[in-house]
């Protein structure tokens, strides 16, 4: 059983009672840091919220009850049906089942934690990686050849970012998004691969990074929140008109309490003198706020949109007046990058990338051996 101290649990229990009025929801867990007992002060509740409406997507709606700020992700009841996609593993496998409507949900929970860490699903969700790593590596390369060197940086780090989850799978270590510079410390040590953490902190830029230089990054990165924010807010319909996943992305991002949320967390990693972990926290929901604000401005402009140069295209885009360029340049670490560092960070990814694609057969094999 878990315990849950009481200022969050009242607001949690409300919240469930409420939620199981609705008749499409059929199943709420409990997962990440709460879940797992590792949850700090500043930690967001996370709910995994199966839903039988016919949508496509995970998506993740952000609420503030009595100070808490709780984010319920929605995943399709046809995932847990079906086949169960190798990403939503671990949310599974964390979950703590708050209410179950037809045990559907807790037969799926059962079946998952016990393939979770077995060789071929953990091939499987490894292999999930690569594809993406390699998509990853795809757009900065077309970056460079197109000469946007700051987009090139951003892609060729989340391809080595995305890789080396392979080390965590193999080492056994659950992903989470503000211990990614830990854990993966953790795995490369485990797996005596050293020299791999330190290339991906030269490949991300996080080697040289102090309390100064952090609060710029994260007064950057709000800058770019309210411009952002106050957009969306302003075309309502615009956003309405967008592609379902674009409209809860930005429905989600956009909302003061995931602002909240980010930069009470980094503050509270800037104290524990977690200087990488704070600069490396806000890369992900950055990026993916400023895709998704690109998706958006090139709707509203009537414009064809390429994502492999994001960077050239916020510059692009016509905004008035917009700091957003140059505040997320800031923000992660790309401002005055050129091409020779670009076609660095785009080499060392590349190195990571195949250096692990080799690995992957010694590692699964040796994993195998251990379970047989």
């Amino acid at each position: 059983m878990i315990k849950l101290p009481e200022k969050i649990r009242r607001p949690l229990d409300k919240l469930v009672k409420n939620l199981k009025t609705r008749e499409t929801i059929s199943s709420i867990s409990l997962f990440g840091s709460w879940s797992r007992g590792d949850a700090e002060s500043s930690s967001d509740v996370d709910l995994l919220t199966i839903d039988n409406q016919d949508f496509g997507y995970e998506y993740v709606e952000r609420l503030e009850q009595n100070g808490i700020l709780i984010d319920l992700n929605y995943i399709p009841q046809k995932w847990i049906i079906g086949p169960v996609p190798p990403e939503i593993d671990q949310k599974i496998y964390e979950a703590y089942v708050l209410y179950d409507r037809d045990w559907t949900f807790t037969n799926t929970k059962e079946h998952v934690m016990n393939s979770y860490y077995n060789p071929e699903r953990i091939s499987i969700r490894a292999e999930s990686h690569l594809v993406d790593a390699d998509i990853y590596l795809s757009r900065a390369a077309s970056a460079y050849a197109r000469g946007d060197c700051e987009s090139t940086q951003i892609f060729a780090t989340m391809a080595a970012q995305t890789m080396l989850k392979t080390i965590m799978e193999v080492s056994k270590l659950p992903f989470t998004n503000s211990h990614f510079i830990e854990t993966l410390e953790k795995a490369t040590h485990q797996l005596n691969m050293t020299s791999l953490f330190k290339d991906y902190l030269s490949v991300a830029k996080l080697d040289n990074m102090n309390p100064g230089l952090i609060e710029e990054k994260l007064s950057s990165f709000r800058a770019v929140w309210d411009e952002i924010s106050s957009f969306a807010k302003m075309n309502p319909q615009l956003v309405g008109s967008m592609h379902f996943k674009i409209k809860t992305k930005l429905g989600y991002y956009t909302t003061p309490a995931f602002l909240q949320g980010m930069i009470l967390r980094s503050h509270a990693l800037l104290n524990e003198g977690a200087f990488q972990e704070t600069a490396h926290y806000t890369l992900n929901p950055l990026l993916d706020m400023l895709e998704n604000y690109a998706w958006l401005k090139a709707a509203e402009q009537n414009i064809r949109l390429d994502y492999t140069t994001l960077f050239r295209s916020l510059k692009g885009l016509k905004q008035k007046p917009s700091t957003i360029y140059r505040n997320a340049a800031k923000a992660l670490n790309l401002e005055n990058m050129d091409k020779d560092e670009a076609k660095r960070a785009l080499t060392m990814a590349k190195q990571i990338v195949l250096k692990l694609r080799e690995q992957r057969k010694m590692f699964f094999d040796q994993m195998q051996k251990e379970t047989y």
